[in-house]
Order: C-alpha cells, then sequence, then structure tokens
C-alpha cells in the first residue's frame, strides 16, 4: 500500500524518529518565528546604531577627563551602568549632557484663552538678522574636548540635577535623531523617548513642496489609512503645523477649548488632539518643513520643559535635511527636491531661472511683528538683473525698492496671500506709477517658502498694437498703406487673411486686388480710385468680391496723402467684409416691411371689429321698447390691448309680449370673436321667437357651435320676463349668477343651476330657473370678466356685487361697474358686459 506524505515522518538523516518523539513544527510556524526573531534583532540593530553616537561621546569625554584610553573609558561606562543599574545608553547621554551647552531655541508663542497668543516662558529669543542667501547647515562633529573656562563656561555648576536631566535627555534624542535613515524612524524616536513632557500620541514631519502644500513623510501614532488620508496638506487647511511653518514660530495649544476655536479645522483630523506642539523645520533661513506633536489629554508643562520641547526642531531638521537629500523621489526616481534649492549659483535653481527669457527671481518674505512688509531679490535670472537699475541691484534689493507703486498697491498684499493660501498670482498690464509709460505684467507661483516671480515691463505702444491686430481681426477689416512710388501696398496680418487666407506677409499687387472685386462692380470702383488718385478725393465705396472673396461684400475707405504741390504721393485706407451687417440689414428691412403690412392688416381688422360691434350692440331707444322692464346696458373693450373681445349684451321685445334679456362672452378677440357674437345673437332672437324656453335657447344655440363651429365656444345668460305675470325665466351656460336688487334694500343671487359654456359639448340640456319679481326690483347681468378673468373663483365677488345695491337704485350702471371692479381690484378699462334690468309694474 502506498503510504501518504503524512504517515511517516523522518529525521534529517532520513531515519524515523522515535517512538514519542516531539512533532516538529509546521513550516509556515517556523517561518513566522524566524521572521519575528528577525524583526527583534533588527529593532536591536536600529537602536544600537542610534545609540553608538552618545556611547562614542561619553567614551570621548572619559578619554578628555580622565586620560584614559578608549577602550578603559568604555569599561568605566560599562561599571557605571552596573552599579547604578542604569542602561549604558543613559549612564552616556548623562555624561555628554552634562558637559553641553544649553541649545539655543527660538521663542514658544502659546495661545491664551480667546486664542490671544500668551508670552513666551523659557525661552531666550533668537537675535534677529538680516534673510541671507540659504547655505545647508553641516553638523559639526563632537570633539569631546571640555571648552575652556571650566564649569562656569559649560554652565554644569548653574544647572539643577533636573535640568541636567532635560540636557542628558535632549542629547541622547538629538543622536537618536541624527543616526535615523528614514523619517518614519525620526518620528519613532521622539514618540518613544522617555522625557519630561508625556509621550505625545502621535507625531508628524512633514516637507514642504514647492508649491506651499506640506506633505506627509514622517509619522508615529497614525494607521496606514490615516497616513494615506493625510498625505498632503494644502496651504490654506488652518492646521498648527501649517500655521508654524507660515509664521516661522513653534506654537504650543495646551488648552483643549482654545485650540478648537483657533483651529476648528483640527476636527478634521483623524485622530482626537487635546494639545499640540508645531515647529518649523528651518535649514538655514529656510523653511523646509513641520514638526508636529499631539497629545489625547491636555498637558501641563514647566518653562523649561517649553524650552527643550522647542530645542527637538533644530536636530529633526538636520535629519530631515540628510533623509531627503538620501531618498529617491518615486515620480522620478532621482534626488528628492523638496528640500529646496541652495544658493549655490551652479545650483538646478539658478540654472532653470537662466534659461526663462523673462525677468524672473525668486523673492524672501520680509516680515515685522509678524507680518509680511516686503519681499527681498534673493536670486534673479540675468534679464531681472538688467532691469533692476544697479543702483537697487545690491544685497538689499527688494520689491519695494524696484517697484514703490505697484509693488506695495498690487503686488505686495497678492505675494503674502500667495506664501499662505498658495495658488497662483497673475498681474494684467499695470502701470509702474502714476507719471511713467511703463507698464508691467506679472505672474507668480509658491516656491518652498518663498516667491517665484516672472514679470515684463511694456510700453503702451507695445501692448496696443497687439489690441490693434485683436480689433482687426473682430471687426473683420484690414488696413493697408500705398506708398505710389512702391508698386505694392504695405497690409495689415488681416488683410493678408482676407485675401489669401492666412496672415503671413506675401506680395499683393494692384492686380491682385482688382482681381478680387466682381466684374461687375469693376469698373464703378476703378472710377473711384481714379478720382482718389487724380484728384485727391476721399474714397469710400462698396463692391462685391470676386475669387476667394466670392459672395463676399467688401467696403473700402481710403484717405489720400498729398504733398505741398497737391500731388497724391500716399493712400492709406482699409477694407472691411460687411458681409454680415449687409445681410443683417436686409433681414431687418423685410422684418420691418413684414410688420408695417401685418400692423395695417391689424388696424383694419380692428376698424371692422369695431364697425361690427357698434352695429351688433342695442342702442338705448331700442332697449326702451321692452315692456314693463327700464333696460341700460354697456359693453366696453379695454384700450390697453388694442382689441375688440367677444362681449355683447342684447335686449328686445318678442311677439307674444314679453322679453328677452341676453349677456354673452365669445372666446377671442378680434374680427372672428365679433362675428361669432353677431351670429349668436341673432340666433338667440330667432330661437326666443319660436317661442322657445331660455333653457332650449341655449341648447340650440349649442347644437348649432358644435354643428358649425366646433373651435369656438361661448358663455351666455339668457332670460325671458313676462310682464303679465312678473315672472322671471332665465338659465345661464357656463357665465356668472345673476343679481337681484329688491325694492327693500335687500340683494340676492337668483336661484337656480349654472351650465356649461356652449360650443364645449354636444347634446347638453339647460335647466330652466323661475321666479317672481315685483315692481322696484332690479337684476343685475353680467359677464363673469366684470368679477374677475375665467376660472376666477367667484366666491369672493359675492360682497361687491352684493354691495352695489345702493347704485342699482339709483339706475346707475356706471356706478355698480366701477364699485365691483374697484372692489376687487380689477382693471378700469377690462373687457366687460353688464345690463342693469328695472321691473316698473
Amino acid at each position: 500500500m502506498r503510504e501518504r506524505p503524512g504517515d511517516l515522518r523522518r529525521d534529517g538523516a532520513g531515519r524515523q524518529p522515535a517512538p514519542g518523539a516531539a512533532d516538529t513544527p509546521e513550516p509556515t510556524e517556523a517561518l513566522a518565528a524566524l521572521v519575528a526573531k528577525l524583526r527583534t534583532e533588527l529593532t536591536g540593530v536600529r537602536a544600537a546604531m542610534r545609540n553608538r553616537a552618545v556611547i562614542e561621546q561619553a567614551k570621548g569625554v572619559l578619554v578628555e577627563r580622565l586620560g584614559v584610553t578608549p577602550d578603559e573609558g568604555f569599561d568605566h561606562l560599562v561599571k557605571l551602568s552596573q552599579r547604578a543599574n542604569i542602561k549604558l545608553i543613559e549612564v552616556a547621554a548623562s555624561i555628554v549632557g552634562g558637559t553641553a551647552a544649553d541649545p539655543q531655541v527660538t521663542p514658544v508663542t502659546e495661545l491664551s484663552d480667546g486664542g490671544r497668543p500668551a508670552p513666551a516662558r523659557g525661552t531666550t529669543p533668537a537675535p534677529a538678522r538680516r534673510a541671507t542667501p540659504v547655505r545647508r547647515a553641516t553638523p559639526t562633529p563632537a570633539t569631546g574636548r571640555r571648552p575652556a573656562g571650566g564649569a562656569a563656561a559649560t554652565g554644569r555648576s548653574a544647572r539643577a540635577p533636573e535640568h541636567e536631566a532635560l540636557q542628558a535627555q535632549h542629547q541622547l534624542i538629538s543622536s537618536r535623531v541624527a543616526a535615523s535613515t528614514t523619517f518614519d524612524e525620526v518620528a519613532e524616536v521622539i514618540g518613544t523617548a522617555v522625557t519630561s513632557w508625556p509621550a505625545p500620541a502621535t507625531v508628524v514631519i512633514t516637507l514642504l513642496e514647492p508649491a506651499g502644500a506640506h506633505r506627509l513623510v514622517g509619522a508615529h501614532g497614525m494607521s496606514a489609512g490615516e497616513r494615506g488620508a493625510w498625505r498632503r496638506v494644502p496651504p490654506q487647511f488652518d492646521v498648527p503645523i501649517v500655521t508654524a511653518a507660515q509664521d516661522r514660530a513653534a506654537l504650543l495649544i495646551t488648552d483643549p477649548k482654545v485650540l478648537a476655536e483657533r483651529f476648528p479645522a483640527m476636527a478634521e483630523l483623524p485622530y482626537a488632539a487635546e494639545a499640540v506642539f508645531a515647529a518649523p523645520l528651518l535649514d538655514g533661513d529656510r523653511v523646509i518643513g513641520s514638526l508636529g506633536l499631539s497629545w489625547d489629554e491636555p498637558i501641563d508643562l514647566d518653562d523649561t520643559s517649553r524650552r527643550y520641547l522647542s530645542a527637538l526642531a533644530p536636530p529633526v531638521a538636520r535629519a530631515a535635511a540628510q533623509v531627503a537629500d538620501r531618498a529617491p523621489s518615486p515620480a522620478s526616481g532621482g534626488p528628492d527636491l523638496t528640500a529646496g534649492p541652495d544658493s549655490d549659483p551652479a545650483s538646478w535653481l539658478a540654472i532653470v531661472l537662466e534659461t526663462v527669457p523673462e525677468p524672473a527671481a525668486v523673492l524672501a518674505p520680509v516680515t515685522e511683528d509678524g507680518r509680511i512688509v516686503d519681499f527681498r531679490i534673493w536670486h534673479a535670472n540675468a534679464a531681472a538683473a538688467e532691469l533692476i537699475s544697479p543702483a537697487r541691484a545690491g544685497e538689499d534689493a527688494t520689491l519695494l525698492l524696484a517697484y514703490p507703486r505697484v509693488g506695495s498697491e498690487r503686488l505686495l498684499p497678492r505675494l503674502a496671500d500667495l506664501l499662505h493660501n498658495g495658488g497662483a498670482v497673475r498681474l494684467g498690464p499695470t502701470r509702474v506709477d502714476p507719471a511713467s509709460t511703463r507698464l508691467i505684467t506679472a505672474q507668480a507661483g509658491r516656491l518652498w517658502d518663498r516667491v517665484l516671480l516672472v514679470w515684463r515691463e511694456h510700453s503702451e505702444h507695445e501692448l496696443i498694437h497687439p489690441q490693434l491686430l485683436d480689433a482687426e481681426r473682430i471687426a473683420r477689416i484690414g488696413s493697408f498703406h500705398w506708398d505710389l512710388a512702391d508698386p505694392e501696398p504695405r497690409c495689415s496680418p488681416q488683410l493678408y487673411r482676407m485675401y489669401r487666407g492666412d496672415e503671413r506677409p506675401g506680395r499683393i499687387s494692384a492686380e491682385g486686388l482688382a482681381g478680387c472685386v466682381h466684374e461687375d462692380d469693376l469698373p464703378a470702383v476703378q472710377d473711384a480710385i481714379h478720382r482718389t488718385l487724380t484728384g485727391g478725393e476721399q474714397l469710400s465705396w462698396e463692391f462685391r468680391g470676386a475669387g476667394r472673396l466670392a459672395g463676399r461684400q467688401l467696403r473700402i475707405v481710403a484717405a489720400p496723402v498729398v504733398d505741398a504741390g497737391g500731388t497724391v504721393t500716399t493712400v492709406r485706407g482699409t477694407v472691411q467684409d460687411v458681409t454680415e451687417e449687409r445681410a443683417l440689414q436686409g433681414r431687418l428691412r423685410l422684418a420691418e416691411e413684414a410688420l408695417t403690412a401685418q400692423r395695417r392688416r391689424v388696424d383694419a381688422e380692428l376698424r371692422a371689429a369695431q364697425s361690427l360691434q357698434r352695429a351688433l350692440l342695442p342702442s338705448e331707444p331700442e332697449l326702451g321698447t321692452t315692456e314693463g322692464l327700464w333696460v341700460t346696458g354697456r359693453s366696453r373693450t379695454s384700450n390697453s390691448t388694442g382689441q375688440v373681445n367677444g362681449d355683447w349684451h342684447d335686449a328686445c321685445a318678442l311677439p307674444d309680449g314679453a322679453s328677452l334679456l341676453v349677456v354673452g362672452d365669445v372666446a377671442g378677440s378680434g374680427l372672428a370673436a365679433m362675428a361669432a357674437a353677431a351670429r349668436l345673437r341673432y340666433a338667440v332672437r330667432s330661437y326666443a321667437a319660436l317661442n322657445m324656453s331660455p333653457g332650449e335657447i341655449l341648447a340650440a344655440v349649442n347644437t348649432m357651435l358644435c354643428a358649425l363651429e366646433p373651435e369656438r365656444t361661448a358663455t351666455l345668460v339668457v332670460a325671458r320676463y313676462d310682464s303679465r305675470e312678473h315672472r322671471l325665466c332665465w338659465a345661464s351656460a357656463g357665465q356668472a349668477v345673476p343679481v337681484r336688487y329688491r325694492g327693500d334694500g335687500g340683494a340676492e343671487l337668483l336661484p337656480g343651476p349654472l351650465g356649461l359654456p356652449v360650443g364645449v359639448v354636444a347634446q347638453v340640456t339647460y335647466e330652466d330657473s323661475t321666479l317672481e319679481v315685483a315692481p322696484g326690483d332690479r337684476l343685475l347681468l353680467y359677464t363673469d370678466s366684470l368679477v374677475g378673468a375665467r376660472g376666477t373663483d367667484l366666491v369672493g365677488a359675492l360682497d361687491p356685487l352684493l354691495g352695489a345695491g345702493t347704485h342699482a337704485g339709483r339706475d346707475d350702471l356706471e356706478a355698480v361697474v366701477s364699485h365691483v371692479v374697484g372692489a376687487l381690484h380689477g382693471g378700469a378699462d377690462a373687457d366687460m358686459a353688464a345690463m342693469l334690468v328695472r321691473v316698473n309694474g
């Protein structure tokens, strides 16, 4: 039987292990154990490398003090460590720290309540110095020799034991930082070192990019995801590391409330921060990045701790500059240039600037009380050096010295904002000073903690020339200058473009220009040119093009120049393509003619509609023939619209002695609406003469409209009054309900249903409503336009209608209409029809 691989296990010599022997570990477990062991050894080697510099310095001190060999000095260190039960590196740091002077640090700005800077404590402000070209600082190796002057020179006797401990810690941290090979190792040293302040929760190191952004290059206490999300911090993002770099001053905030008020953007960070320290990383007078520490709870530091906290920045800056020089750029595979240029004229920045044909300079900010007051010309190319006068091109040359007015008013505030927020600055043509004819255009971008400015000076003529060329191109006009002693005229680029299709200069002869004129227009153009050349007349002529200009309309204007004897020597002029203008004028002329014809048609139609309306509406004598009734009516046309609408009213006596009352409104306006109203008027009269009731009349009219004019609709109120029985029978087709004003002063709407407008739906039945009226009662019949447009809710119009009884009692229809229109805020001249009827007895 074939054995499976797991059924038989053998030792390294192929022998089967003895019974009871322990199983060998799995390959993955063995590999994991080996990796863990190697990682531990690597960590130990790295720690030893970081500590070696301090141990070597301590051996040097013992050699100088005790007169022993280096090996004997190391034995002394080992014995001191064993005797005091203290780690060897800590003993070495104490010896070196006790002999070193206090570090020189800049003040730390601490924000108090309200975000106001508090006075710096425990620090000695660095002496002010004039900015100079950048030179990278080279660390001076320790000699181990005690400075002359004994203990007083080193300051050892003046320092308390706590101070000595801080100095030893600082020396140890500085040595470990200097021995680090990556930015993450530098951050880890600061985050894990034993110091007088609490261990920070997060340490970040950033390098300043040319555009002003901070690139995260090292961190401790941040996950990979957090580092990826905050790989780059823009200059306008208000966080302490950005502010410290911009102000070139260390910043400490120990109050969480002050931190939240001064830097609200900190709430967006992926970790909690209750206290923050930030310091700029300086390489000479140049900011190369920032160091940031944050704690997840408030801290309280004494003056000495603040001093040594600020002292972290210089060794980190030196290590950052060295690490940046060694690290390859992921994008290009070459050196990482984010550490910035140096002042060597042969450096890459100087080489790049010299290739720029325009004046270019790198400007370094000059600050007073934290505010930028000027920019020093840190480096300028040859073109810029020639542009700046020799008296201002020395070491102290500044932006305001070179350009006092435009520099202070336009450039200085915009460049200062550029340093803080990044982006770009573009300055259009601006006069250098009010009395000068020089103009300046400039572009600027941020370059680390400085500004790269590229500018150019212009004369007004230099700027006007391209402006004129643009004007010729936009207006499609070319110019020429023809010296008659020269057979060829000198033309502008636009004229070349019109003649040949491109603006390259070339030969244009008089014969060639003649070939551009349509053969039918050529004699007239030649005659006009002849008068100009011989008689000195100014030429202004339009002609049609030929050849490449076929289909174009051109206009030539020429002015001759004559000498003292009256002879024409030169002709200057322009040629303009006016095809689009003439086409537009032609279309405008046609539109005006069409508008005039339309206006005449509308006026004729209006006059016809007005005549038809006057013929349609009954006269007052005709209204007075109704038996037992007094009737007055009004049909009004709006003056603002200039159109006649289809509102009408009618009253007449019927053969049986009854009276017919009608108010109607045909949809639409103009002659067609009035013609439809005329047909409806006579149709209603005809149906009424057949002794049809109002409901039957509306049904017949509806059938007529649906059959003969299906696109037309109308609203009507038809009433029939029997004077012998004082009985009123009425029906409505989409019109408003009539109003009854009783003789005793009361008012009411007539009871009865409302039907659909006629012409909407065929085969509609309309119901009659009957009521008895008394002598002295008055009835108001009206179109719905009196109380609002069609479709308006009529509930709000009841009070004005019912309240018009006083005016109706005086038989004043105009007063009734004015009262209702005024109460409803309607149009004073809106089209409407109304009829007021009084029952006599």
